[in-house]
């Protein structure tokens, strides 16, 4: 591969697709650089303005929405727009990884802290990721462990803990399952919102967010901590929860537990074992820094080789997010704020309603944000391509391009391809492919342009309604091809 086909590989794992636009603007660095662009995102300035809450507000400027679902539209739009597309690639990872569902915390503000969680910490320390996790209300309560006291110790977390989160299955004991549980008591969430009170929840978080104030927080009971000596992984001391969660960084099955995931994420099953050797001396000689192992990861020639480049089955994010991310629609999606503007005036309409389109599309495909359907999160791979999901992935063109009453994005996209100044139908359906980084057949490529023959030609770029049905006939096709769904 040369150096522009590298990138795009790096930008369809470490990023939110590839495409022409993407692959031009990282194209201007060296590999190393773009690289370093991806990984150290922080560096990055990030320039989005909108608040979560904006998208909680309702039509008339006053009720809020506060279920999780408003959360998830807005963390989509922020994706598409992110300058930080690896640090939302990895809040996915641990969101799969530490998964908490708004099925069972059905509370908008805690989902978002959960959220913030992830963003905050997802190319860092790891045993800093694990402490802030494990004191999210969210996280607590989603496994019970607001309600682990001594006298009553509650197992639900400390066996996740154990079992997903760190160790793996196999590496730990019953016992250390209830003796972990008997560290993790007394902690519980303190509530600054409350039916109680005089107002009603919605002014308490309004007035929350307006002050600055969380509206869940961690908080210790030491009346219900349990104090005395516990015997964990074959030590023995009065381990409290923080003492457990450095046991568990430090030990060599976490290293492979999560170092393993990692590589799965971002390359292929199984790693061989020098691959997985090199990633866990990162982790360990990294102190447990995510960065780290990332960087072992795009060091190995594995992560180059034919082996990986394309073999992984689009996620419904891969799929749904980058069909925005790869024409740019920022132009399009300008949320530039009145000087006067609080964090519940509501954004331009058309953000809210492509973070719909969003969470819907990926929702009918399987994934819905925020929503993963158990702790061990979703099912990856073809199970993305199941004959269901296929369908609905095809469908998907009706979705982003409308049709003649609505033929929503297509006049914007239009624009996109011609500014590749197509000459014919060929040129115009290879500028699409262009876009979107699929890699067809040229007999399939003929199948399209004969689709777009059919629907107008090159004429139809002309107007957004005729725009809408040569995209909805071509990218039908497209959406339909096994090919287009490999990164």
């Amino acid at each position: 591969m040369d150096t522009k086909e590298k990138i795009a590989h790096l930008l369809r794992r470490f990023g939110l697709g590839a495409g022409k636009l993407e692959v031009e603007k990282y194209s201007k660095y060296s590999l190393d650089a773009a690289i370093e662009r991806l990984i150290h995102y922080e560096k990055i300035e990030e320039p989005f303005e909108v608040s979560p809450w904006e998208f909680v507000v309702q039509q008339d400027k006053k009720t809020l929405a506060l279920d999780p679902y408003k959360i998830a539209a807005w963390w989509a739009v922020r994706m598409v727009l992110t300058q930080r597309p690896l640090q939302h690639k990895l809040a996915l990872f641990w969101h799969d990884h530490f998964a908490v569902s708004g099925a069972k915390v059905d509370f908008g503000p805690m989902m978002l802290q959960y959220l913030e969680t992830l963003l905050q910490h997802a190319n860092g320390n790891f045993r800093t990721l694990l402490g802030a996790i494990s004191r999210n209300p969210a996280m607590m309560r989603w496994l019970d462990n607001d309600t682990n006291v001594k006298k009553n110790p509650n197992e639900n977390f400390s066996r996740e803990l154990l079992e997903l989160f760190t160790l793996g299955i196999g590496n730990y004991t019953e016992n250390d399952v209830k003796e972990v549980a008997r560290a993790f008591t007394g902690w519980f969430i303190f509530y600054t919102v409350s039916p109680g009170f005089a107002q009603s929840i919605e002014e308490q978080v309004r007035e929350a967010v307006l002050q600055g104030r969380s509206i869940t927080h961690f908080a210790v009971n030491p009346e219900a901590h349990d104090n005395d000596e516990k015997t964990i992984l074959g030590k023995k001391a009065n381990f409290d929860g923080g003492q457990v969660l450095d046991i568990l960084a430090e030990h060599p099955k976490t290293a492979n537990n999560i170092t393993r995931k990692l590589w799965e994420w971002f390359a292929y099953p199984n790693p061989e074992k020098h691959v997985q050797e090199k990633l866990e001396r990162a982790y360990f000689d990294g102190k447990y820094e995510i960065k780290k192992v990332l960087e072992a990861i795009v060091e190995t020639d594995e992560f180059w080789s034919s082996k990986c480049v394309r073999t992984k089955i689009k996620s419904p994010v891969d799929f749904s997010i980058a069909l925005l991310r790869q024409v740019d629609i920022s132009p399009l999606m300008s949320f530039l704020r009145k000087p006067d503007a609080t964090p519940f005036t509501p954004p331009n309409p058309i953000l809210v309603a492509v973070g719909h389109l969003l969470i819907f599309s990926m929702q009918i495909q399987g994934m819905l944000l925020l929503y993963p359907p158990d702790v061990g999160g979703w099912e990856w791979g073809h199970a993305w391509i199941e004959s269901g999901a296929m369908m609905e992935r095809i469908r998907t063109a009706e979705h982003f391009f409308g049709d003649e009453n609505d033929p929503r994005l297509s006049e914007f996209i239009a624009g996109r391809i011609k500014e590749a100044n197509p000459s014919d139908v060929e040129s115009a359906v290879r500028a699409i492919l262009d876009y979107y980084d699929a890699a067809l057949p040229e007999d399939k490529i003929r199948t399209l342009v004969k689709a777009a023959e059919k629907a107008g030609g090159l004429e139809a770029l002309s107007n957004p309604k005729s725009a809408s049905k040569l995209f909805r006939s071509v990218c039908r096709l497209l959406f339909a091809a096994p090919e287009f769904h490999f990164v």
